[in-house]
Parts: C-alpha cells; structure tokens; sequence
C-alpha cells in the first residue's frame, strides 16, 4: 500500500512556495531561453501538478519535495485472455517523467508481456516485478511530450482471469515537484571559459602495468553477441572497429518456452524434482549465433549470461529465475549442459559466462534482504563455476553481475557484501563483472555536485574500482573486472535523452581505458537496433513508423544520433604516450601509431575548456589537425566530424563533451623510451578516519626507480572536505587542502597527493588524522618509473 496518501488539490494549497520555486541556478543560468525540448518539458511538468495530478492519489516524500508515484487510474477491469486498457487524455504527456507503470490487482502473475500503445505496440516493456498483486514494468520510451499525441493503450494477453484495480506511473523518488531545466539550457555559460594545459611526452611510450597497447576490442563492443544483427549491421559497426560484447541468455524463454514452435522444449526430469530433462539436448540444436556472424568477427572474445531460470527449478512467482536453494546443484548441472552442449554443436562457446544477471538486487536473486543471502549468492556462483569448469574448463565464469553500486549506503554494508562474496568465490570465479549507469536526470553532474548528484562520472567511479582493487591484492584474489553493462537508465527519444546516453558511453568508455590491466572488457548499452523494442533509444538504427524490420539491412532503417557514439570512436587507437595535467573532471588519453597522434579529450566538470596540448606544438612535422566533436548545445546534439584546427594551442571542449583530436604528422613519430606506471595497494578498505587507524600500509619493492609517485586516497563523506586533510606520510606530517571537495553534498572520490620520491621507501606507512564522519575507502600509491 502506498504511504502518505493524499491529493494534489490539498498538496497544492499546502505547498504553494515549493510548486512556483525554482532551483537556485548559477548567475547567468536564469537568463537562458529553455531549448524546445525544455519548453514542452515544462509545459507537460506544470500540466502534471496543476491539472493532471488534481484529484488523483498521489506519494509525496514527507518534504514534499518529491513526488514518487501517481495513479492514473483506479477503476475496476477485469480480462480474461485479452487485458486493454486506455489510460485517460494527458497521461501520454507525463509518462516519459516516470521511472516504471505499476499494475495493481489479482492474478496478475497470469498477465504475458504489456505493450504500450501506440509508441511500441510491436515490443513489450521490460518487467522488474510480477507477483500475482503487482505487475512493474519500466516505461518505454517516449517521444516529446507534445498536445495532441494519441492516448496510451496498454494491451497484454492472460492465461486466465485477471483483475487490475490501479494503474500507477511511479518514479522511483527521483520527480521533483520544481521543474529541473538544467539539462534543456547551455552547461557553463554563466561561467569564462577556463584554459588547461596538457602536456604530452612524445619522446617515450606509456605501460600500465605492462599494457602499452591500447587494445581496443577491450572497451570498443556495442551490446550484442555476435551473429544476433543482420550482417549488414554487423559489417557497419566492424567497419568503424566496434564488436558485439554481451548479452543474455534467458532459459525460461529460450529453452523452456522456446523461441520458434518447431523447436524442443526442456521439461523437468521425471525422475529427479527441479531438475532438467537433459536429453533435451539430444535433439536441440545448441550451434552460437557466434558461428553465423560476419567472418572478421567468428572468432572473438564475447560474454554470455545466463537468466531466467526455468520455473521447475525457481522460487514461486513470475521473476527473473531464482532458483531453489534445494536446486541449487540441479541448476549448476543445467548451466554445464548449456555451455558443453554450444560447444558440441557449434565448436565454441562465449570466452566468458556470467552465473546471474544484476543478481545483486532483490527482483533478480529473491533471497535479498534474508540474512543469509550473500552467502547464498556465492555458494550458487560456485556451484555453476564448478560445473561449467568441469564440462568445459577453457571457459572463464563469474559475477555478480552487479547492479547499484551504491556501496556506501549503511555504512558501506553494500560494499562489505560485495567484499564478503569476493571472499567465498576466492579460486572458483575466473573474473568480476558490474554494471554502472547514470540515473535519470543526471546531466549536468557538477553543476549538481552540490545537491542531487550521487552517480558515478565524477570520480565515484574509480574510488569503487580502487576499493575493489585493493581489496583484491589484500587477500591474494585478483581477478580482472568485466563491465558487462553501462550507460544512461532514462529512456524516451528526445534530444536531452540521447545526449546523456552519448556522454555518459563515452566518459565511461574513456575510464575504463585507462585502466587495461584491471579490466579485460567494458559494455555500453549501446545496440544497433533492438529486434525486442524496435523503436528504443539505445538503438543505432530503428524502422519507420511501422516499427517492423530491425532484422532486415540497416539501409532500410533511419540512423538515431546512437550512430555518433561509433563514428566519435572509430579510428582511436594506437600505442600509450604519457600525459600530465593539473585539472579535476578531466580525462585525457593520448596514443600514436606511428604517423598520427590521436587524443581523446572528456570534460565532466562545469566550465567549458580551451585546452593547450603541449609537447605536440612543439613537433615540426605536423600536417594536418583534425578534431572530432560531440557535443550538446542549444537543446542539440552537434556531431562535427572533421573539424579543422590551425594550431593546439586552444582546443575547445564543451562540458560534458567528449572531443577526439587527430594530428597528422609528415614523418613517423621517434619514440625511444618507455614510461612504467605501476600501482601499490595498502589492503585495508573503508577504514573510518578516527584517529584509530595504525595506518595504511603499502609496499613498494624497487622504490628507488621512481620518478614521480601519487598517493590517491578514495574518500567518503556526507557533506565533503571542508577542513584540510591531515595525512603523515612515513612520519612527515602533510596537510592538504581540497578546495574542490569543499561543496560536494555526496563526496566519494579520490583525493591525489604528489609525494616527494624521497620520502617513498620498500614499506610505507600512511595514517590518516582523525576527521568526523570520514571513511577511507581504499589507498594506493601510483608510481611513474623511467625504463632501463
């Protein structure tokens, strides 16, 4: 039942001040004009609270602030066979500000897949929750909230009689009752455009640990397996060097149910209570689309997941597949089939397999919120890494898959699971695999630094990795990390929805690259089209308006700006040249291979940039400079693919923006030396500073090579740094200011220290002054050392 039930006509009265504010802009911010798509956005916001909500049940959050879900409907319907329902006028223009439609009624576990008419009437929504009391689905995209769009019509087919009492659209707490113009007005204007410099050492090259090479088919996949797309959206996405990734294999539909009605259908064993009849495997045939793609790419590493467990073997409702803790062993004896028979029938499998899609939240692995559950989580994974290993030892099997990785919520308890199931996996798992995504609404992230923001593009990112990599080398486990999903969770097809999907690819893509040798592979949630949800945001290409055809040759498709996410991307790649620079919310990887120099360039902070790149100015065999851009302005998604630049001395980068800069060079590039960068991990992880640490230990064995060291600190506070960081370092006392931490309402981050080389010995001793309400995520020290 819903809480603090009430309706908008009394809220209104009560809240008048909170309806008509306004968020407190940045000065110069108010006097933007909002782009056409924030126009008819606000026009459908006000729409929504002062017309639509009157009348009709609302939850609040107790300030008011917030307004988390409301029922469109509450009438009676009953269906049998055939469920339709025509949500009322105006439901069309609020819909896309909401996160999920919720069913309310009985027998709603008998209702098949929901259809939103007439915006994806040939796909059906992705459901979170059915129970036979609740039906939740996530919204499907939405075109611009427009007068005159047709009304929603919700159709599904039943396999019984079924009663729906309430429709609701529910947001998740994330729709504010003041209308955010932040993502339909130009980022950074109100501020001068700042300029940075970066230096770039052309003289020597950059390992990371020993990877020098960019070794692009790590970070450059779009969401697929192979030889699921039409050849000629395969051949496309080859042809600007991307590779299908990932994707997920669902057994209730795809093996129980069956795709086609000529294909067998597993059942449970006669003999043996939730487990399967494994001669089924006898007659289907189990050959991977890997072996009907496009011939350059037959042979490529790919992952795999397995969901969707069959119900003989699942809890009791309609989810995604938990299986029975009896069943466990019955389920692991399954997924072994799976993969040994791809391997029979096809001669190969996926290089990886993921036991359990996101199984870190409740609708995916049921038993969440029981004590006991993470345990269960790393007993299942062992059990399915044991038993695909057995039939098929080349194959690498892991998890958890990840979804939320919110890990500092209760006191990072989250995280200490996470750490808890990484223990029990020690020597089963072949890798770890997580999901990152920026939240709806989440453009503009440090203007929002200072109140809403709590993803994951500001430096959230890499103090989650950095915990997780100390915790590895603490306790002899480290296994690479798989990124088997990220992207951007609000849907719908406006202009402000595709640019926080294409920034959010790209600044995660340019992460993840900087780190080749923690992470063997990163995908975004980028598709070429989507066969399941013709029309979906994620897709690079979708049909006309007859929604019919992903299947078919991209040229009878319409291209979405997705496409730019490939072109931006498509050339970058080489060899590491180290960079330096001094400015935070800024990434900068650059690379040559041979007669280019390629940079890539990702400003996640506020003000738009000029940036210098020194070290290449100086060369004198430049030919030609080139710099591609992708950017948002005006309420527009700009894609400038060949934009020509004079010099380097003042190369414009908007915020947000990812730009790619390509300087041709008359004579191959001499490089002679090599640049070692290697990190140094303290074990001890989410430690609280109170003083009552004996301090962080790190071992370094040949110090004496070092050129430049860092100590980079992850850093958790609500509220941020606003006092000096008191660190001694191998007892030399350091305070250090972080200006920048200051204003962070939810600080998680990493805080960087030069530290004197000096002072570096073989074992060294960071302590942490006492500093309320402060948690040291993990420790490092990242060393840069001249090969000889």
């Amino acid at each position: 039942m819903m809480t603090r039930m009430t309706t908008v006509r009394s809220f209104i009265l009560a809240t008048m001040a909170i309806l008509v504010a306004t968020f407190t802009l940045p000065q110069g911010a108010a006097a933007q004009k909002l782009s056409e798509e924030g126009q008819l956005r606000k026009s459908a916001h006000t729409f929504l609270f002062q017309q639509f909500a009157t009348n009709r049940k609302c939850d609040f959050s107790a300030d008011k602030s917030i307004l988390k879900e409301i029922v469109v409907i509450a009438d009676r319907v009953e269906a049998n066979g055939e469920l339709m329902i025509e949500l009322p006028e105006g439901a069309q223009r609020i819909a896309s500000m909401f996160r999920h439609l919720t069913l309310r009624g009985e027998n709603l576990d008998r209702v098949g897949g929901l259809t939103l008419e007439p915006y994806q009437a040939n796909a059906t929504m992705h459901h979170s929750i059915q129970k036979p009391d609740i039906y939740r689905v996530q919204m499907g995209s939405l075109p611009l909230p427009r007068d005159g769009a047709p009304n929603i019509v919700l159709r599904a087919k039943t396999s019984g009689p079924v009663v729906v009492s309430e429709v609701a659209f529910s947001s998740q707490g994330k729709l504010r009752t003041t209308f955010d113009d932040i993502p339909f007005r130009n980022l950074g204007d109100e501020h001068p455009v700042e300029s940075v410099v970066v230096e770039i050492d052309t003289t020597r090259e950059l390992s990371i640990s020993g990877h020098v090479d960019l070794e692009r088919e790590k970070f450059f996949r779009f969401y697929a397996r192979p030889g699921m797309h039409h050849p000629s959206a395969e051949k496309w996405a080859y042809e600007r060097n991307f590779l299908p990734g990932r994707q997920i294999s669902k057994m209730q539909y795809a093996l129980v149910k069956g795709y086609s009605k000529n294909q067998p259908k597993l059942k449970e064993s006669k003999s043996k209570q939730g487990h399967a009849d494994l001669s089924f495997f006898d007659a289907y045939d189990s050959t991977p689309t890997v072996t009907k793609a496009i011939e350059p790419i037959r042979e490529i590493d790919y992952a795999m997941c397995l969901d969707n467990w069959p119900d003989f073997m699942s809890i009791d409702h309609v989810g995604r597949g938990t299986p029975k803790v009896e069943f466990f062993d019955a389920a692991a004896e399954l997924a072994g089939a799976v993969v040994a028979d791809q391997i029979k029938d096809g001669g190969r499998t996926a290089t990886w397999w993921e036991v359990k899609n996101e199984s870190t939240i409740k609708s995916e692995w049921d038993y969440h919120w029981a004590e006991n559950s993470w345990d269960l989580l790393a007993d299942f994974h062992n059990k399915v890494a044991d038993a695909i290993h057995e039939r098929a030892p080349e194959t690498k099997v892991g998890g958890p898959s990840s979804a939320w990785m919110q890990l500092q919520i209760k006191d990072f308890s989250l995280y200490k699971s996470q750490r808890k199931f990484m223990d029990a996996t020690k020597g089963k798992l072949d890798f770890y695999s997580h999901h990152f995504y920026e939240d709806f609404n989440t453009i503009g992230a440090w203007e929002r630094r200072s109140s809403t923001y709590s993803n994951y593009l500001a430096g959230r990112l890499e103090a989650i990795l950095n915990m997780f990599r100390a915790h590895m080398h603490g306790t002899d486990n480290v296994r690479p990390i798989l990124i088997t999903e990220c992207g951007s969770l609000q849907p719908g097809t406006g202009p402000s929805d595709y640019w926080l999907r294409l920034r959010s690819w790209s600044a995660y893509t340019h992460k993840f690259m900087q780190r080749p040798n923690e992470i063997d592979m990163s995908v975004p949630f980028a598709f070429l089209t989507v066969p399941w949800n013709p029309n979906s945001g994620n897709a690079a290409f979708v049909p006309d308006e007859d929604g019919k055809g992903t299947n078919g040759p991209i040229e009878n498709l319409n291209a979405t700006p997705v496409t730019h996410f490939f072109d931006l991307w498509s050339d970058f790649d080489g060899r590491r040249l180290p960079v330096s620079f001094s400015r935070k919310w800024l990434d900068v990887t650059a690379l040559h291979d041979g007669k280019r120099i390629h940079v890539a360039l990702t400003n996640m902070g506020g003000q738009r940039l000029n940036v210098e790149l020194s070290g290449i100015s100086d060369l004198d065999s430049i030919e030609s400079i080139r710099q591609k851009r992708l950017f948002y302005r005006d309420g527009k998604v700009h894609f400038d693919p060949a934009k020509s630049l004079k010099d380097l001395s003042a190369v414009d980068v908007d915020v947000e923006e990812t730009t790619i800069v390509t300087i041709e060079l008359k004579q191959p590039l001499e490089v002679e030396g090599l640049l070692r960068r290697e990190c140094f991990y303290a074990a001890d992880t989410a430690i609280k500073a109170d003083g009552s640490a004996e301090g962080f230990r790190i071992s370094i064995p040949k110090h004496g090579d070092v050129e430049k060291a860092r100590l980079i600190i992850g850093v958790h506070r609500d509220g941020g740094l606003k006092d000096p960081l008191e660190l001694n370092i191998n007892g030399k006392t350091t305070p250090t200011v972080q200006a920048w931490a200051s204003d962070v309402k939810n600080l998680f981050d990493s805080v960087v220290v030069h530290v004197p080389t000096s002072l570096l010995k073989a074992e060294n001793v960071v302590k942490v002054g006492d500093y309320p309400g402060l948690t040291i995520t993990s420790m490092h020290i990242e060393t840069d050392s001249a090969e000889k």
